[in-house]
């Protein structure tokens, strides 16, 4: 079996156990995310289903498919790498942060540039 298959599998077995068990609390929604990695393979998802692309103010792209309180939402970025590294240092700040540390611009080499040729 696959994991798509698995995966509506559960999906099953969820709302078959929610319709069993009607005294648990339904989940008030839930987003599945599908990462397609860059905005190409976004608009080319969205074009083979008939679904609209939006782009948030830094450019990536994204469309979602709601099933009442659901949503299958699949999205991709403009530069994949320039936005895991932005990530990567918002949660190092954030870490540093809460340590009581600063993380600070880092100061430029020394190059021959700016030591008039000398090494």
């Amino acid at each position: 079996m696959d994991d798509r298959t698995r995966y509506i599998d559960g999906l099953r077995e969820l709302a078959a156990w929610l319709e069993e068990n009607p005294d648990v609390e339904a989940p008030v929604g839930l987003r599945v995310l599908l990462p397609l990695t860059t905005n190409g393979a976004v608009e080319e998802f969205a074009a083979k289903l008939g679904q609209t692309v939006d782009y948030d103010d830094e450019g990536n792209a994204s469309t979602t498919r709601e099933f009442g309180p659901l949503q299958h939402h699949a999205y991709g970025y403009v530069d994949f790498a320039a936005s895991c590294d932005a990530l990567d240092e918002r949660s190092a700040r954030r870490w540093a942060a809460r340590q009581g540390l600063e993380i600070r611009e880092a100061e430029p080499s020394m190059t021959a540039s700016t030591t008039g040729g000398m090494s």
